[in-house]
């Protein structure tokens, strides 16, 4: 093999030695440069990694929060589904027993209301009544009146006996049928604050017409009150008595003239028997005692006189029997106790006859013949099963006179008491004459009295 090419062959591979050398560096260097690149990938692979994750972490936190959220979030609205589902309950308890409570106040206000227009047709009726009333009482004369006293009502029956016409006289003052001189008095005041005191004030007095004629009424003024008891007004309630009045005038003057004429008539009967009796053989003594029976009998006539002769009353005959017997100085020698008891006229007569006997024997005999002696009647009313009317029954006692001695006979007095006092009334009396006074028991019927007393 020639030199020249040795050379050359040996040469090439030389150079491809180093061309394969200076490969190696470049891959080594481009190696180097892609492990570093490689590892800066790495890096940024691992940031990335790492951010990765912490936004995975920071992911998972947030879910797992919002996983508790969602937890709490949930059992409070399971917790307020609860609650609901009880309000809901309780609402419909509520709303059951409102519904019944509707129901009972349903039928309770339809009861009401049935109760309301029962009461409003009863009221009705009632003031229909009273108007049918309040306009039918023709005979009597109603109305009412303001706390001031002018007329604010007027019925027919007004409109009848006084004359005026509803329209003329409401608003007026009601004194416009009152007389002059009671309104003078100030009369219709006064029964009004009467009427207010006493819840009535009664009248019997002369009244106007329209007319101006005067006629005589009994009337009755009331006090119109309220629910609450206030004063509304009055009510005046007055009837047309002047016919009655007129036949009590002419009675009264009847009575009066019979009156003058009976005790003329006692009078000249005491004038003749003391005549007939001076020129007679009597005693002074009996002929004095025949004269104050008489009085006595006067005094009878002069008591029911004074009552009209409707009878009088125990203590008023008691009175007038022993006002004659008073002490020197006027002091009273007698005393009496006793409820309000009244005589029949007839009861009057005969018990006042009987007092005056046993007066009179005081006066003479007993307890008011000395000036220390004492009379005491104490009476008192009983009934019996058998009786049909009240008794009266008093005593009579004598205290302070000289002793008492029974009499030997009986005189007009003890056959007065005894006899014609219990014949006449139907009652009983026992007479007694113990050492230290006269007594005397009585027990005498009393009949009831009179219609209108």
């Amino acid at each position: 093999m020639p030199p020249g090419k040795e050379v050359e062959g040996t040469s090439e591979p030389r150079r491809k030695a180093g061309e394969s050398h200076i490969s190696l560096s470049e891959e080594r260097d481009a190696l180097a440069a892609e492990n570093r690149l490689l590892r800066a990938d790495a890096r940024s692979q691992a940031a990335a990694r790492g951010e990765l994750l912490r936004r995975v972490s920071d992911a998972e936190a947030r879910v797992s929060a919002r996983e508790e959220s969602l937890r709490a979030s949930g059992e409070a609205l399971r917790i307020s589904l609860a609650e609901a589902r009880l309000l809901a309950e309780s609402l419909e308890v509520a709303n059951t027993a409102l519904t019944l409570r509707n129901s009972y106040l349903e039928d309770g206000a339809a009861a009401r209301v049935a109760e309301l227009e029962a009461a409003n047709d009863a009221l009705r009726r009632d003031e229909e009544h009273l108007r049918l009333v309040f306009e039918s009482a023709t005979e009597y004369a109603i109305f009412t009146l303001d706390l001031e006293g002018r007329v604010t009502s007027w019925n027919p029956g007004a409109q009848r006996i006084l004359g005026y016409g509803e329209d003329e006289i409401v608003g007026q003052p009601a004194h416009i049928i009152v007389t002059p001189e009671d309104r003078a008095a100030r009369r219709p005041e006064i029964e009004m604050s009467r009427a207010v005191e006493h819840c009535r004030a009664r009248d019997e007095r002369w009244h106007l017409r329209a007319d101006g004629s005067r006629f005589w009424a009994v009337g009755m003024l009331m006090p119109l009150l309220s629910r609450n008891g206030d004063l509304q007004g009055f009510l005046k309630i007055l009837r047309d008595h002047t016919e009655r009045r007129e036949h009590d005038e002419r009675l009264a003057l009847l009575n009066d003239e019979l009156t003058h004429r009976v005790k003329n008539t006692l009078a000249a009967v005491q004038s003749v028997a003391a005549h007939t009796l001076r020129g007679s053989d009597l005693s002074v003594a009996l002929q004095s005692t025949l004269v104050e029976r008489l009085k006595a009998l006067g005094r009878s006539h002069d008591l029911l006189v004074w009552n009209r002769w409707e009878g009088a009353l125990l203590n008023e005959v008691l009175e007038r029997t022993l006002e004659a017997y008073g002490s020197a100085d006027g002091a009273r020698r007698f005393s009496m106790a006793g409820p309000s008891v009244r005589l029949s006229s007839d009861m009057t007569v005969t018990l006042n006859l009987a007092l005056h006997e046993l007066a009179t024997n005081a006066a003479k005999y007993g307890a008011l013949s000395v000036a220390e002696g004492s009379v005491d009647v104490r009476w008192e009313l009983e009934r019996s099963a058998q009786e049909q009317a009240p008794a009266v029954v008093m005593t009579w006692r004598e205290r302070g006179g000289p002793p008492v001695r029974p009499p030997g006979r009986r005189g007009f007095g003890s056959r007065m008491l005894e006899r014609a006092l219990p014949y006449q009334s139907g009652g009983q009396v026992t007479l007694s004459f113990a050492p230290e006074g006269v007594e005397c028991h009585l027990r005498l019927p009393i009949a009831p009295p009179p219609p209108g007393l």
